[in-house]
This record gives C-alpha cells, structure tokens and sequence, in this order.
C-alpha cells in the first residue's frame, strides 16, 4: 500500500500553485504597469501643456516689457488675470531675484518665493515642473529671458492634476474590478484543469494500489484520446501482459510437472510390468530397459530444454558476444540437418543472397535458428520442401525459413512461441518434440536484439523470417 501524502506534497496543490504563478501574478502586473503607463502619459501630457502655456506667458511678458515698464502694470495684471482664467490654472510672474510681481490670486504680490523649482530655473534649467507631495497640485517655472539672454524674471505657474487622478482612480476601480473577476474565472480554470487532469492520475494511483496487493485483474475505464487516456490504454495493456505473464507462468508449472510426469509414469508402468512378472524372457528385459532408456531421453530432453531457457531469462552473463558470420552459420544447419531431412525425401536448399555478419553469441544462435530448420523437417510431409535464405540491407540480417509443410491454424499462431504450446499434441509426441524449441528460438532472437515473424496456412507451408540487427549494442535480458 502506498503511504498517503501529506496534502501540500499533492501534485493538485502543486499545479494549483504553478497556474497561480504562471496565470494569475502576471494579471497583476500587467493592470499595475497599465495604470502606471496611463498616469505616466497623462501627467505628461499635461507637463507639456502647461510648460507651452508658461512659456507663452514668458514670451509675452518679455515681449511687452512689462517687467522694465511700472506704467505697464495696470495692463500687465490684466493680461496675467486673463492668462489664468482661460488656462484656468495660477499664475505668477517673478522678478529675477524671486519677488513676486504679479499674482492672479492676489496672495503673494510683494513676496519672496524660494522653492527647488525656482532655484533650477535661476540656476539655467529651461524648465521645471513638479507635482507637489499632496498628489493634487503641479508647479511650472519657466524663464522669462531678455535679448541677451539675461534672466528677468520668472513665470511661476500653479494647476490643479485632481481630474487626471479621478480619472486613475476611476480606471484603477474599474481595473481592479476586473482584475478580481479574471483571477476568479483564472482559479476555477486552474480547479478545473487540476481537476481533469489529475483526475485519471488518481483512478490510476487507486488501480496500481490494487495491483500492489495482489488484485491483477483491474481495468481503468478510458475516455477521450488525450495522452491520459493513451497513458490508460498503456497500463491496460500492460496489466494485459501481467496477467499473461502470471498465467503463462501457472501454465508453465502445469506443464513442466504434467511433462516430467508422463515419462516417470510410464517408466514406473514399465518397472512394474516387470517386477510383477516371473520368468521375464530376456528380450523382453532389454524391450522394457529399452523403452525406459527412451523415456529417460526424453526427461534429459526436457530438462535440458528447461535449463536453456532459464540461462535465457537471467542475464547476459552467459552470452559470448562475437561477430557471426550468418551464411557460414547457415551453412554449417543445412549441412547437418540435410541428411534428416533426405530420410523423408525433403528438399532442403540454401540460398545466399548476400554475405551477412551479426554481433551474437554464435552457439545460442545456432540452437535458435536450428531449431526452425529442424521444424520444418518435422512437420513437412515426403517429398516437401525447405528453402532457408540469407539476406540483409544496411542495418539488419534477415534469414528465412520456408517449408511446404502442414502449415499452423490461424487461431494458434500468436501462441507458437509459449513453452511447451503444441498445435498438434499428438504428432508432437510423435516427433519427440518437447514444446520448448520455438520459445527457445524466441528468447535468443530477442536477446539479440531482433525479431521473428511467421506467416502459415494449413496444408500450404509455413515461414519464419527472423531480422537480426548486425550491430546490437547492449544485450539485455
């Protein structure tokens, strides 16, 4: 059973968190750099506005004289009022030495002003403009310059920003607003992802659960053909192949002990009939001996064939990795095979279409490839035939055994290369065969790297291609 984590560790609340991070936080930042950007542009813009207006306003002062002539004052005063009220701000015009002229307001005539605006503006910056603490109200000081380019005066403007900040206030109601709508629509998203895609992780994590104490045979019920639901059809698959595996490993048990007992059987029938009798003639002795020497083979047989595919189902280890010339392997089956297969009148040819080396344990590759050859022989009827070819192309070797023979019903060829499995249990027995020589050829194809194909009809022939890489790498088990 597998512990239970804590739920902070849960893959949910992590991809919660991930969405968060990667969905909501930039909602955020992007509505806060929005209002910056606007406010920005707006207080700009007006910046511009009101240094254009003072420095009309300087222009004119500069252009009239008004500072140099007292009799203009009456005029001066009026056109500053007049100034104000159309650019609907304050306005004051200051000597060079920061006394105060002229005030639309009427509060400060006669004063001294001394503000870090002013001071840059008599120290030769052609502007400055600031929004003072309250976030309300701009200051603009412009210079009003004479023909020489001497300083006169200054021209010290006041206005009010209260309408730019309504309206960023207005946006940022609006934006939060929105904000917060997005980012619950965001969440109930990310719920819901979380939820659909985690939602078969847990009927799997339930259903491998179960597999762990024992229960084999679960399913997972497969919706849609996302990669979960591939991922789903995966693990049936393989859950498929567990429970072949455990019943295939039953079977096998079955059959090894339902083998090795047919022969003790009969050698135990055999030792009886002749304990059991007096006066045993002699050749009748040697007929039974005869007999349990057969039966004995057979078990050596078996044994012998159990034994290799245990070696097979390990590692490696006893795998003498050469490189094998294919056609000389070949070459050397045929040759030995060939006078069994002439006792049934049997054609066995060879043909060599090019010359083909593979990396392999050669002896395993002989037994596996034999085993095919001497198949065919078995089950090829007098005066068949076997033709065994030798082929390849850049990356693989291909070697082809092909017989005129009793064929392999359609219903029992995907199940030729389990142990001990026979089409014909009958004839099996017949030809001394134990069931394991084709599960035997499997194994060391796969051990190599390879694979093996079969293509049959009854009473037409059947035949075996097996591809061979020439360079396996790595053998695994």
């Amino acid at each position: 059973m597998f512990n239970k984590s804590p739920w902070h560790h849960s893959l949910i609340w992590k991809l919660l968190i991930l969405l968060v991070v990667i969905g909501v936080l930039p909602i955020f930042f992007f509505a806060d750099n929005t209002i910056s950007a606007v406010e920005g542009y707006f207080m700009d813009t007006r910046q511009s506005t009101l240094v254009r207006a003072a420095n009309i306003t300087a222009s004119m002062v500069s252009r009239e004289n008004y500072l140099l002539l007292p009799e203009q004052q009456t005029s001066f005063r009026s056109t500053i009022e007049q100034r104000s009220e159309s650019e609907n701000l304050r306005v004051m015009v200051l000597d060079a030495m920061a006394q105060v002229i002229v005030d639309s307001a009427h509060q400060l005539e006669g004063a001294t002003l001394v503000t870090p605006e002013i001071i840059a503006v008599m120290e030769g910056d052609s502007f400055s403009s600031v929004i003072q603490a309250n976030g309300n109200t701009r200051y603009t000081v412009v210079p009003i310059t004479g023909r020489g380019g001497q300083l006169m005066g200054m021209v010290f403007q006041v206005s009010s920003v209260q309408d730019i900040n309504d309206l960023i206030d207005a946006m940022s109601t609006q934006t939060n607003f929105l904000t917060v709508v997005t980012i619950s629509f965001a969440l109930l998203g990310a719920v819901f992802v979380a939820y659909v895609v985690l939602s078969p992780l847990k009927r799997l994590l339930k259903t491998v659960e179960l597999m762990s104490e024992g229960h084999l045979n679960q399913r997972i019920k497969v919706t849609g053909q996302d990669e979960f639901a591939q991922l789903c059809h995966a693990f049936n698959n393989m859950n498929e192949k567990l429970q072949q595996i455990e019943q295939n490993r039953e079977e096998f048990v079955s059959n090894v002990s339902h083998e090795l007992k047919t022969p003790l059987s009969s050698i135990k029938v055999l030792s009886d009939a002749v304990l059991t009798q007096d006066d045993v003639e002699v050749a009748t002795y040697k007929e039974f001996l005869e007999d349990i020497t057969d039966e004995i083979d057979r078990m050596n047989m078996i044994i012998n064939d159990l034994l290799t595919l245990v070696r097979l189902d390990q590692t490696t280890a006893f795998m003498n990795i050469d490189t094998v010339d294919v056609n000389q392997l070949m070459q050397a089956v045929t040759k030995r095979l060939r006078p069994l297969a002439e006792i049934k009148d049997i054609t066995l040819d060879l043909q060599e279409e090019k010359s083909v080396s593979v990396r392999g344990d050669e002896m395993k590759l002989t037994l596996a490839l034999s085993n095919l050859v001497e198949n065919a022989i078995k089950y090829t009827d007098e005066g068949g035939s076997i033709a065994v070819s030798v082929d390849g192309d850049t990356q693989h070797a291909y070697v082809t055994v092909k017989d005129t023979g009793i064929g392999i019903p359609e219903e029992d060829l995907g199940k030729i290369f389990t142990r001990f499995y026979r089409v014909d249990k009958t004839r099996d027995r017949e030809t001394g065969g134990t069931g394991l020589g084709l599960s035997i050829t499997h194994s060391t194809v796969l051990h190599h790297k390879g694979s093996i194909r079969v293509n049959s009809k009854e009473n037409e022939g059947t035949t075996f291609v097996v591809r061979l890489p020439h360079n396996a790498g790595e053998f695994s088990a």
